[in-house]
């Protein structure tokens, strides 16, 4: 009886995960093994050889699938969460908060700031590169604290006004004049403000954004009641109920419609819009056109109690205690939970927090980056997973191109010989000798830089593929001369089989195994070629992301010290993805040739 024949994809899958365990029987010992059954055992019987398998598979799949779990927006930036630490702790408020202790809470960017019943001071979050953690002592009871992108200002019940945070932009100079008068604070995007006991507006911090931007003089005597900040614009309610625009930077902001004045109880601010709340729990937004939140969801109109708004998006408590918020989602603004008695709401950049009836805190938004964000504030992990679809992606068709040159070319060349062979031989050399990456240097400017971002990928991996042929083609010539003496080529010419044939069909099954080692190693040299290219920015160029161009941050040695999640990720993923591609190919090699066992 024939023992059962085992399948090839069944010996590969055995050997990756369970080991070459089995022994074979005598019969089975007798029969005559394939050769492509003998190299995959050979294959598998390296332990490390297993190992660079199952990490190159493992990431390939990562970089395959993973992007469509976490997409990429190649025009989306945020350069208020900038050069964020791998963290998941921005709304990690601490405890002494909880349980009915906190008075109020300002959500900033990346950081929040809150203050207990008692009028004590906490900070949580990423806080350490502009000192936000160093609270200034004593302050007294504190009885409402706003945070800004990278500082925080502090309210006592004296009226006394405190900031700490980031030292530049004229931001700890507090006007002397507002010291033990100050009602209300809002700090914004390097700049400050603070509502007097007498409706004055007083604005400090970069010259350069605020006395060009914000004229508190516009205010000639209008007494205000509440203020809202924004990146580069405050806005006043007024005693009147009716709004005030500072800044003519945002003059969209400032075109509200005239027949809300006199009827405003509430407004709020995102970057580009701004929502006033009207006596009769309807809201109106206006702004820029283009911004998500501008639009306001019709079945909350007449229900909202109270509103306030973050970077890009608005959140509402109604009047049955839930909570809505429209806008801009891309940290998770939107995901607001399930709550029926919210009674004060703190909306931030990007992270929300809301306390209830019973003092009870509850937080949604963006609580940190897996890996990180970069200069522009982009998600770093999900600039890391399209990166290495990329660059996986550039290396593989290279390969393919490369191959598709060198092994017809080889093949014609070694199996037809004389003036044919004498003429690509001597085309080869002149092509292999001119050099690597000035040549692809030079074809990717000139040739894809009027090219659009898919264009400009089309470019590099043609030109890797047409200047690494050469390498292949004298591999396949080499083996075509040594094969087409064979017996089985004699006897397949004197059936009369035709030449493409007898290469393509008879000779090439017999030597796609080494071919195999050649392509293996070239993809990990591809890889590392196209990284080259974008790091010196001939290749993959931004916004695009590949592992190359991402590591572009790591020549700032400000970057290297204090920024290592912006280049550590992509740099460790393509060393272990190019030495993993290697092992494979030393072990494929070991595998087909028999004496490399011996030695």
């Amino acid at each position: 009886m024939q023992p059962k024949r085992k399948s090839f994809l069944g010996t590969i899958f055995r050997g990756l995960f369970f080991g070459q365990r089995e022994v074979m029987s005598m019969m089975e010992e007798e029969q005559i093994q394939s050769p492509t059954r003998t190299i995959a055992r050979n294959f598998f019987a390296r332990k490390l050889t297993k190992i660079g398998l199952a990490f190159f598979t493992l990431m390939l799949l990562i970089v395959i699938i993973l992007p469509f779990f976490f997409p990429l927006d190649e025009a989306f930036f945020d350069t208020t969460m900038g050069n964020r630490r791998p963290s998941f702790n921005m709304m990690r408020f601490p405890r002494a908060l909880d349980n009915g202790n906190a008075a109020y809470i300002s959500a900033g960017s990346g950081f929040g700031v809150g203050v207990t019943q008692a009028g004590n001071v906490h900070v949580w979050g990423q806080t350490g590169l502009t000192g936000l953690d160093q609270i200034p002592a004593p302050m007294g009871r504190v009885i409402q604290v706003s945070a800004g992108m990278d500082h925080a200002l502090a309210l006592n019940a004296h009226g006394q006004v405190f900031t700490w945070g980031n030292p530049n932009f004229n931001l700890p100079n507090i006007p002397p004049d507002i010291q033990g008068r100050t009602i209300y604070v809002a700090a914004g995007v390097q700049y400050s403000a603070a509502l007097t006991d007498d409706g004055i507006v007083h604005v400090w911090g970069n010259d350069g954004v605020m006395r060009a931007n914000i004229n508190p003089r516009l205010q000639a005597g209008r007494p205000a009641r509440h203020i809202v900040a924004n990146i580069t614009t405050v806005m006043l309610l007024l005693e009147d109920n009716t709004i005030m625009h500072l800044s003519p930077r945002q003059p969209a902001i400032g075109e509200f419609p005239d027949w809300i004045q006199g009827q405003i109880v509430d407004i709020a601010l995102t970057d580009g819009t701004g929502a006033a709340l009207l006596m009769d729990g309807t809201v109106v937004a206006w702004g820029d056109i283009t911004a998500e939140s501008i639009h306001v969801p019709d079945h909350i109109q007449g229900r909202v109690v109270e509103i306030d708004g973050g970077r890009w998006h608005f959140t509402a408590i109604l009047d049955d205690g839930s909570l809505y918020s429209w806008g801009n989602n891309f940290f998770g603004q939107l995901n607001v939970p399930t709550i029926s008695n919210a009674a004060y709401i703190f909306p931030g950049f990007h992270h929300n927090y809301v306390i209830d009836t019973n003092g009870n805190i509850r937080t949604w938004g963006l609580n940190g980056f897996l890996m990180g964000s970069d200069e522009l504030g982009r998600d770093v992990f999900v600039r890391f997973l399209s990166a290495g679809r990329i660059s996986m992606t550039v290396g593989v068709i290279a390969v393919i191109i490369a191959a598709f040159i060198g092994i017809t070319l080889g093949g014609i060349s070694g199996y037809f010989g004389g003036k044919i062979d004498m003429f690509l031989m001597r085309f080869s050399e002149i092509w292999g000798s001119i050099p690597f990456l000035p040549l692809a240097i030079l074809l990717s400017h000139i040739i894809g830089r009027n090219l659009g971002q898919i264009g400009r990928l089309i470019v590099i991996m043609v030109v890797l593929g047409i200047l690494t042929w050469p390498a292949l083609f004298r591999l396949v010539r080499g083996q075509l001369l040594q094969a087409r003496e064979n017996e089985y080529v004699i006897a397949a010419r004197a059936l009369g089989v035709t030449e493409l044939r007898i290469i393509f069909k008879h000779i090439f099954p017999n030597i796609i195994s080494v071919i195999s080692v050649w392509l293996a190693l070239n993809l990990a040299g591809s890889m590392l070629t196209e990284s080259t290219l974008s790091f010196i920015g001939f290749g993959v160029s931004e916004p695009t992301p590949s592992w190359g161009n991402m590591l572009t941050g790591a020549n700032n040695t400000i970057v290297l010290r204090q920024f290592w999640w912006r280049w550590i990720f992509p740099a460790i993923a393509l060393t272990t993805v190019t030495l993993s591609i290697n092992i494979i190919g030393d072990g494929l090699r070991e595998a087909i040739d028999p004496r490399a066992q011996e030695r």
